[in-house]
């Protein structure tokens, strides 16, 4: 076996193989010890990723008996702690002997293929003012790989950008079972539902109704459906906050629901899903 993307690591030269090699691939940092089972049980694994995908990242071990400072640094807590470097920082992390097939999936997320290249060429296209030939691209990249799921939400989101829903919903469906579990596609998914239920429906008409009755629950939920089309979160969430403080009778609680369709699409770090969830809290409670 090779090992020259293998190192034993400590404080010495972890800036070098881990921080600087980590702007050019990714690099997986196993922390273990001797008298870890699980880590003697996991070290051949990940040897053996390392041989099979010679090149597409680097394996750094550190004996976190030999480097304290360095498993304190980095908050290991438990053996076998491994970490993921990108670009100088940790972008992921696993704990305990996962199986091959786990850690392969972990590492896919990160590793480049051949799709992400094609996805790089068309983002210099676009930098170059060619619309069509990046596009032309994305849809090469998505067509080529459906198991990268970057490329997959790239290229949804551009179709869902056009006003080209139904084929961003039908190619989202002929996606692979695991891959449509994603939580990003999962979001794509909750987006396309609400952008149907707009309808071709017209911002000021659903204004005004409200305006003539606070209470017209359907231009509320309706408007909010638009104002997601039109990438207007806030408004739409208060939309369908007012449903619900008005009233959950309203279709089958359609404010509560509408309100957590949205915050699966934006996912759980934008802020506004922290100050909408707090809200209803609030109002539950």
């Amino acid at each position: 076996m090779s090992d020259a993307y293998i190192f034993d690591v400590d404080e010495s030269n972890f800036h070098g193989v881990v921080v600087e090699n980590s702007h050019k691939l990714p690099v997986l940092v196993d922390f273990w010890a001797d008298w870890c089972q699980p880590c003697q049980a996991l070290i051949p694994t990940l040897h053996k990723l390392a041989e099979d995908m010679a090149g597409q990242f680097v394996l750094a071990k550190v004996n976190s008996d030999q480097q304290q400072a360095l498993a304190q640094q980095y908050g290991v807590r438990s053996l076998p702690t491994v970490k993921l470097f990108m670009n100088g920082e940790v972008v992921d992390e696993f704990t305990g002997a996962l199986p091959e097939s786990e850690i392969r999936a972990f590492l896919d997320k990160y590793i480049e293929r051949e799709s992400d290249r094609i996805m790089a060429a068309a983002y210099a296209e676009h930098e170059k003012g060619n619309a069509d030939a990046a596009v032309a691209l994305m849809k090469q990249a998505a067509d080529s790989d459906p198991e990268n799921i970057r490329v997959q939400v790239i290229y949804l989101r551009v179709l869902i950008g056009h006003g080209e829903q139904d084929e961003a919903l039908q190619r989202l469906e002929q996606l692979p079972p695991d891959i449509q579990a994603d939580a990003a596609l999962q979001g794509l998914r909750a987006q396309l539902d609400i952008m149907a239920q707009a309808g071709g429906a017209n911002t000021d008409d659903l204004v005004a109704r409200i305006e003539a009755d606070e209470n017209d629950f359907e231009a509320r939920e309706k408007l909010s459906a638009v104002l997601v089309s039109q990438g207007d979160f806030q408004p739409a969430l208060q939309q369908l906050f007012e449903i619900m403080k008005r009233d959950r009778t309203y279709n089958d609680d359609a404010g509560r629901k509408g309100l957590l369709k949205i915050f699966e699409m934006l996912g759980s770090d934008n802020p506004l899903v922290g100050e909408y969830r707090r809200r209803m809290s609030t109002l539950l409670f």
